[in-house]
């Protein structure tokens, strides 16, 4: 059904859950937009359905692509893919700008509009009007002052240029304020539905509170848990291994009796919604923080992903605190040890509601923690297993699928595209380094993961172990291994990885939305990239000489301009 907000017909075409909308409600105090950022789209003569589109298609992008907003608006219609109570990625989250003006972060806070601009001046007027008038609309709805509570994204990150885009498409400059003055213009005649205040009458049912488990275990029952974590290998989520996060998320869970699951990267552990009593704590020269709690570091090396630890000792004062901690040296396949800290990079602390700074922790002992009795049939591989050379196990993958990696250089274990799913089998083991299992042959450069494997079959000494069995599969395996090559085929959309080339792979040229040329900075294996103020329209032509990490090389062999591999279709290959 169509709805019309100030005249502007408004329709809803939601995005599937995925990294754009991942359903996450707006972190405010009462789950209502604070305030509200004006955009444009940056891709010139392209429709609100186009970009909602492009946003469908590409619903679960990986995290390092991801952006979204809330509403697009053109000339023609208005369309909603992501509630406006929820968060959406439109605004860069370490920007400081919206911090300082309003206190949070806009992703978290506000909801973006994105108004689409044409080289037909007279569409991009028509569409001006339009995101004037639903902005009108939404700020009277939700009370949200539009002459200081609707920044343009330009104005609250320094790298953005819009809603300047569209505003120069009408001719009419680049300043937010421009845009400020249309919806003035509007504000006047908007009528927003207001959401009754009213309580319900003798009338309504009651409906009794359920009875709830304690959100928070006490004090010595969660250090007794923090103790028993020491040397234990956690991996709560079951992917990239050993993660700091990881062993935060499961202390959380378990302290609070399975209420709390923290969600995202370590430096957005502050944004989790805790039980009532626990508290973020800045980090100051003269806090110390209490045992128990988390910390938290976002700064300095941190400032990407950011790092997170467990306090084991505070007798170190404002000097020093001992941690336990994962990952803290990128080496994932290490269990949780104790580091002596300074406190370089830390910012906050999450203290839960049971800590009591004055409690004796040496009173509290260490606990053996009981394991789980193994089910039938879930035997995974051990950690370490010497090499031989005919297979010790088979095994089959478990319900997580399995992954074949390959050893790039002193146990750094790269991904390749050969993935297996939920009970493949067989995989013939022949060695296990730390972790790794060695599987197709005695020789192989394939590993995978030993908790993926589950064994099924074990070789004992007076057994003929199956060598010529596992043979065969190594054989077939190359085969797969060969067929999962990335291929290059006219009118397709590039692959996410292609070797440097000294002469062109393909053309190709941009697809409906245009393309943005980044450059890449870094060495290997740690590449940032930034964008620039060149960009083109549909169907530019482009030589494509390299692809890493679904970004193509284009221009020549040795230039440092690079376009997203989703942007471009392959029109011709040499």
């Amino acid at each position: 059904m169509t709805e019309y907000w100030n005249g502007v017909p408004v329709r809803y075409d939601l995005l599937p859950i995925g990294t754009r909308r991942n359903g996450e409600k707006l972190h405010t105090k009462n789950g209502k937009p604070s305030f509200a950022v004006i955009h444009d789209t940056g891709n010139k003569d392209t429709t609100a359905q186009d970009n909602v589109n492009y946003y469908k298609n590409t619903y679960n992008i990986s995290w390092s692509q991801v952006a979204s907003a809330h509403i697009f608006v053109d000339d023609k219609e208005c369309i909603i893919c992501i509630p406006v109570t929820e968060c959406a990625w439109h605004v860069m989250l370490n920007t400081p700008v919206d911090n300082q003006w309003y206190g949070m972060d806009a992703d978290y806070a506000a909801f973006g509009v994105e108004a689409c601009y044409f080289t037909n001046k007279k569409r991009s007027l028509k569409s001006l009007e339009n995101a004037a008038k639903i902005m009108a609309y939404l700020t009277k709805f939700w009370k949200i002052n539009y002459k200081n509570e609707m920044p343009g994204h330009q104005d609250i990150q320094a790298d953005k240029q819009d809603p300047g885009n569209l505003l120069a498409a009408c001719g009419l400059g680049r300043s937010t304020s421009i845009f400020d003055g249309y919806v003035a213009k509007y504000m006047k005649t908007t009528k927003a539905p207001k959401i009754s205040s009213k309580k319900a009458g003798n009338n309504a049912k009651k409906v009794k509170k359920p009875t709830s488990k304690p959100t928070t275990k006490d004090y010595q029952k969660a250090i007794n848990y923090m103790y028993s974590l020491k040397g234990k290998y956690v991996d709560f989520d079951r992917l990239y291994k050993f993660q700091c996060m990881d062993l935060a998320v499961d202390y959380v869970y378990y302290i609070t009796n399975g209420t709390v699951r923290m969600w995202g990267n370590a430096k957005d552990s502050i944004l989790n919604v805790f039980p009532k009593g626990w508290k973020i704590v800045k980090n100051t020269t003269n806090y110390v923080p209490p045992v128990g709690a988390i910390g938290v570091a976002t700064t300095g090396i941190y400032q990407q992903y950011g790092h997170i630890y467990l306090v084991w000792d505070n007798s170190g004062g404002t000097v020093t605190q001992t941690v336990l901690e994962q990952n803290f040296d990128g080496n994932a396949n290490t269990p949780a040890k104790l580091r002596v800290d300074n406190f370089t990079g830390t910012t906050h602390y999450i203290v839960p509601s049971f800590v009591n700074e004055d409690y004796d922790v040496n009173e509290i002992k260490e606990v053996t923690v009981r394991k789980a009795q193994p089910t039938k049939n879930t035997k995974r591989v051990p950690y370490n297993m010497t090499w031989s050379k005919t297979p010790k196990y088979i095994a089959k993958a478990d319900s997580a699928g399995a992954t074949i990696c390959k050893d790039v250089k002193n146990g750094y274990m790269k991904k390749t595209n050969l993935v297996y799913k939920a009970g493949y089998s067989p995989f013939y083991v022949y060695e296990v380094r730390e972790g790794w299992a060695r599987v197709y042959s005695e020789s192989s450069n394939y590993w995978v993961w030993h908790e993926r494997l589950i064994i099924t079959k074990t070789f004992k000494a007076s057994e003929t172990r199956d060598s010529s069995k596992a043979a065969k599969q190594t054989k077939e395996m190359k085969k797969i291994a060969n067929k999962s090559k990335p291929k290059l085929a006219v009118n397709q959309i590039p692959p996410k990885k292609l070797s440097w080339k000294k002469n062109k792979y393909f053309a190709a040229r941009s697809d409906a939305l245009g393309v943005t040329i980044l450059k890449r900075h870094g060495g290997k294996g740690n590449y940032s990239w930034s964008k620039t103020n060149i960009t083109y329209g549909r169907g530019q032509l482009f030589y494509v000489y390299e692809i890493i990490d679904g970004w193509c090389r284009v221009h020549s062999a040795s230039s440092n301009y690079w376009v997203w591999h989703e942007r471009l279709r392959i029109t011709k290959i040499y």
